[in-house]
């Protein structure tokens, strides 16, 4: 019996052993699997917090934005022509070829209408009752202000070589060869009001006083003779308006003039200043240069429309009696080059952008603008200077120097190889010089000696790209190093060492990957900094930045061949430029920049 006890007893022990090791092992296994689950996780969230995100940081130089509130122009060439301020409170002016824009004071697009095309540099806008009145190319058109949106202006069967921006008893004024007629928009009939010789601009008194200047002077008409006490004044500028008792008339250097009644000087000029006609100091815009027109909104508030159709609002300090901008309203319709600093300043066109800034803030530190598009590829320094060159009044000339003050805008008055249409540019060493290479869309190539703020030393002589077969569609340059050099052609980025003055190709690449989203469209553009190559994939609306040195996909923006308006899309996106962490886009089909940031 107790054999048997002894026995049982044995038998327990060994089965509570065999449970406490069945009980151990399913213990281990579980905490070996929670240690893997834990490692896995930490792996995952350790590749996370490696991982890069391109997020848009905003928009600038679209006081739309986004979406159907996008303001968008023609194609350029067609200058502004005036502001018009109706009885809803909305701003019109031409927007590039054959588009006529009607705009929210908050610069939102509110329509678009259909106008001729072409320009003679004379053309005008004004707004008599509700009807838009319009001088394109010497005949004159009319549109309702209550028009559906896509109505084409229809022609008044006149001509005139200048019209008035005022109005008076439901008439304007113009000009007929020696004739100034009243023209009365709703019935097309016209009155001669008076005869001067050679008028190039009118405008027309609420009470019927008609104004025009011819050899610059103002001349004064009442009833039909000319008034010779005291007149003629010497004109305010170009395109003089009177507006609430006050003229105004527009020069270089976005100046702006304001006289009195009597045309003397009210305090003269408020905004900019133009060369020998003010001492001191005020910031120009070149967007306002040589202003279309003007519009008052209230006391302290006007708009002015610039050569490029492009629209600003101005606050009227009567305490400093000077001009502030405080809102730009329209977009970016062109856009040659871009500079960017590590601060986020952003140079474009002609002036520069705070990375902060909203899509309708004016352009800053403003500089002689540059012909046509603006600048080529601008290309940032060591030191974050910027270089860039382009042609001002028909010379070469090389933009230069810091983001956060003004840009040199040096003329090059001698001969110079510089040849209009460069589109990409990159800075190297050679035998201890900085050079400045400059391509055009076909890949030929001249160099020149720059400082190292940019500055133009000299002549550096042709240089050729040397590639394996003949390439087209030539776009931008990069540094992928200090002895190699990027290339973006015909949706390729085509890599190459120097050989002597030139550059030899060494390979290419235009896919990273199996798949269909892994290969770049027929046209990109290239930029390189802080260990990263950034591409504008422009026919498949997206930025993608790679690793420099081993071509890996980073991280994108946009969605492959779905263009879009909203801020987390692109539409045919051009020329590229980043500085550190952070790159702008030109956004051509939205006619926009749109800031990036890598997170």
């Amino acid at each position: 019996m107790k054999d048997e006890k002894m026995t049982t007893m044995k038998k327990q022990l060994q089965d509570d052993e065999r449970n406490r090791s069945r009980a151990n092992t399913r213990f281990a296994s579980t905490a070996v699997l929670r240690l893997i689950l834990l490692a896995v996780t930490f792996t995952a969230a350790l590749a996370c917090a490696h991982a890069e995100t391109i997020v848009c940081s905003g928009i600038m130089g679209n006081s739309g934005e986004q979406g159907a509130s996008l303001v968008r122009f023609g194609n350029a060439g067609a200058r502004g022509m005036g502001v018009a301020y109706d009885k809803y409170g909305s701003l019109w002016d031409r927007g590039g070829e054959e588009v006529l824009n009607r705009y929210a004071a908050d610069g939102r697009l509110l329509a678009q209408y259909r106008i001729p095309g072409g320009s003679d540099g004379n053309d005008q806008l004004a707004l008599v009752g509700d009807t838009i009145v319009m001088r394109i190319r010497g005949a004159l058109y009319t549109l309702p202000i209550d028009a559906p949106a896509g109505t084409e202006a229809a022609p008044m069967q006149r001509r005139a070589g200048c019209i008035s921006f005022g109005s008076a008893n439901g008439c304007f004024a113009a000009a007929d060869g020696d004739a100034i007629l009243l023209v009365n928009p709703a019935t097309g009939e016209a009155t001669k009001a008076a005869t001067l010789r050679g008028a190039q601009w009118l405008d027309l008194a609420p009470d019927g006083t008609i104004y025009a200047v011819s050899d610059w002077k103002l001349r004064k008409i009442v009833r039909g003779s000319e008034v010779t006490d005291g007149w003629p004044k010497g004109s305010p500028g170009e395109r003089p308006q009177l507006l609430d008792g006050y003229w105004f008339g527009h020069g270089w250097h976005g100046t702006i003039r304001r006289l009195s009644a009597n045309a003397e000087p009210s305090p003269g000029v408020v905004l900019g200043g133009a060369s020998g006609s003010f001492i001191g100091h005020l910031d120009q815009n070149s967007e306002l240069t040589n202003g279309r027109g003007m519009a008052k909104l209230r006391d302290d508030l006007y708009a002015v429309s610039g050569m490029g159709g492009v629209m600003h609002l101005l606050h009227w300090d009567e305490a400093r009696r000077q001009m502030t901008i405080i809102r730009r309203i329209g977009s970016v319709p062109a856009c040659g080059g871009l500079g960017l600093d590590r601060d986020g300043t952003v140079w474009y066109y002609a002036g520069a952008w705070k990375w902060t800034d909203t899509p309708d803030s004016p352009l800053l530190l403003g500089v002689n603008a540059p012909e046509g598009t603006g600048i080529s590829q601008a290309v940032m320094l060591e030191d974050d200077s910027m270089v860039a060159t382009g042609f001002l009044w028909g010379n070469p000339t090389f933009y230069f120097g810091k983001l956060n003050r003004e840009v040199a805008a040096h003329r090059i008055e001698k001969p110079c190889a510089l040849k209009r249409g460069c589109t990409g540019s990159a800075v190297y060493r050679r035998d201890g010089q900085l050079i400045l290479l400059q391509i055009d869309a076909d890949g030929a190539g001249v160099s020149f000696k720059i400082g190292s703020d940019g500055s133009y030393r000299g002549e550096a002589g042709p240089v050729t790209l040397k590639t394996a077969a003949q390439m087209t569609a030539w776009t931008t340059l990069a540094m992928k190093d200090d002895s190699t050099l990027l290339a973006a052609a015909g949706g390729s980025v085509i890599e190459l060492t120097a050989d002597g003055a030139d550059w030899r190709e060494t390979g290419r690449w235009s896919s990273w990957g199996e798949n269909a989203a892994d290969k770049f469209g027929s046209r990109i553009s290239i930029c390189s900094d802080a260990g990263r190559l950034w591409v504008s994939d422009s026919d498949r609306h997206r930025v993608l930045a790679f690793d420099l040195a081993s071509r890996k996909l980073l991280a994108s923006f946009g969605t492959a061949d779905k263009p879009g308006d909203t801020l987390a899309a692109l539409s045919s996106p051009e020329m590229i430029i980043a500085r550190g962490n952070r790159a702008v886009v030109f956004d051509s089909g939205n006619q926009r920049l749109v800031k990036l940031a890598i997170r």
